[in-house]
């Protein structure tokens, strides 16, 4: 009954997003914060017994994003260089995930290495919802059977469930014509009505849709476009995923238009949850909101904002998420803002700056651990070890953060992520705006402006 009521005064999903195994620890540590784990379908496919472990000790209900964006995707987007033969390969995780999906569209990429036409996707749009339901709600179980512990489980009944199951997508990119997006949303719902009906006959799953959009197709037109798509009964949710979209940075014109969709989608029933989302998104699951959100999924200390087609990742540095501001930022930057502020000054004692610290900025638990009762403690998150690159200029070496101080940026991050959703829980959508216009006044006074358009877009 507790966790019933909690739920109703929620109303929305907080979901953690798993990638690596590197993410086990502090995912672990947050595992009864979050209502759900979600991973990508790929990592499910090529780790499948680890993945089963951390579901079954750690969280039960998880969430599987079946990408089947991928078959839209340049086949550069998934392959990686022999660094031998420097002859390129399809990822080992993407081979065992498309191995699960329908034959004719695997085989197109696995062994004609081409990325299947419209039509070959059309003609096999039943077996694609079959296949990627089949994975979502039987894969983990196949692992799970094989432990000792799978008897415990149904005894107890407490064995894994899919949170929700997500219906086939495509991707809508900019450089797609009118009558090509019309295909895709087109598709979206036939793959999404398929879902819902086969769902029926079958374990009668919550089922939910995904739309993954580049940020120059909103229109108000593709909005009504959207909207018609997505207006059918036999599901909620509807997760959104507009490219490597940070609101709190993007273009007034952006934000206008995104505040339009969700106001679409509200208008229409629906429940969208941002599958790559920050702060700004979950300040949208606050129940005032005029364009509203339902959850927001987020990784373990990074990955709010993610590009559909795969990119390169940059250097390794070390990076802090910044409380008053709610955004993660590089050490040194971080590092300066404390310092313009008088937190290394020599007007008070080390350990006076740092309970100035635990009072305006963070007083998280890793805080404490790290900082005690000397700011300069603060320098721990900073901890890195030299490494080389060997560069057309020759070898250059540069610094990356070590594991502990990967770790424990990590833990702050969530640390602040539990401190903002209790927040957004429990205080006026107004009270919210005014405290971040106040922080990004006293903190970063050059993005104030922006801020305070974002919060005016999003407060009416």
């Amino acid at each position: 009954t507790i966790w019933r009521l909690r739920e109703m005064k929620q109303q929305h999903l907080k979901i953690l997003r798993y990638n690596t195994g590197t993410d086990k620890k502090a995912f672990v540590q947050f595992k009864d914060f979050f209502d759900a784990a979600i991973f990508n379908a790929t990592i499910v496919a090529y780790s499948g017994a680890s993945v089963a472990d951390l579901i079954s000790m750690h969280s039960r209900r998880y969430i599987i994003d079946p990408q089947t964006h991928i078959f839209q995707q340049e086949l550069s987007a998934y392959t990686t260089e022999n660094k031998k033969t420097h002859i390129p390969a399809i990822k080992k995780s993407v081979t065992k995930y498309l191995e699960k999906m329908p034959a004719a569209l695997a085989d197109k990429i696995l062994k004609l290495h081409q990325k299947p036409e419209p039509e070959l996707i059309a003609q096999n749009l039943d077996a694609l919802v079959e296949c990627v339901y089949a994975f979502q709600t039987e894969f983990v179980n196949t692992f799970i059977v094989q432990k000792e512990y799978d008897k415990y489980l149904k005894f107890a009944n407490m064995g894994p469930r899919p949170k929700l199951v997500i219906a086939p997508y495509f991707m809508i990119k900019s450089e797609d014509s009118y009558s090509e997006k019309q295909m895709w949303l087109h598709y979206n719902r036939v793959c999404l009505e398929k879902t819902i009906a086969l769902n029926e006959q079958q374990k009668e799953e919550e089922i939910a849709a995904q739309l993954v959009l580049e940020k120059d197709i909103l229109s108000e037109e593709f909005i009504e476009m959207v909207a018609s798509t997505y207006d059918l009964a036999g599901y909620e949710y509807i997760f959104i995923w507009l490219d490597d979209f940070n609101a709190f940075e993007a273009k007034v014109m952006y934000n206008e238009l995104f505040s339009k969709l969700l106001k679409a989608l509200n208008n229409i029933g629906k429940k969208p949850i941002m599958a790559y989302g920050g702060y700004e998104s979950i300040i949208l699951c606050n129940t005032n909101s005029p364009a509203r959100l339902y959850g927001v999924a987020q990784s373990v200390g990074y990955g709010e904002y993610r590009a559909i087609t795969p990119v390169g990742g940059g250097m390794p540095v070390n990076k802090y998420y910044f409380l008053p501001t709610h955004c993660r930022m590089r050490f040194d930057d971080v590092a300066r803002i404390l310092s313009e502020h008088g937190y290394f000054s020599a007007s008070k004692s080390e350990k006076e700056h740092a309970l100035d610290y635990y009072r305006d900025i963070c007083n998280c638990g890793i805080c404490h651990e790290i900082i005690r009762d000397d700011i300069n403690g603060f320098s721990t998150y900073n901890d890195s070890i030299p490494y080389t690159v060997k560069t057309r200029n020759g070898i250059l070496t540069k610094n990356r953060p070590t594991t502990d101080a990967t770790l424990i940026a990590a833990i702050h991050f969530l640390n602040c992520k539990v401190f903002e959703w209790n927040y957004i829980e429990n205080e006026d959508l107004s009270t919210v705006l005014d405290n971040l216009k106040s922080c990004y006044a006293q903190y970063q006074p050059k993005l104030a402006g922006h801020i305070n358009k974002w919060c005016e877009i999003y407060g009416k």
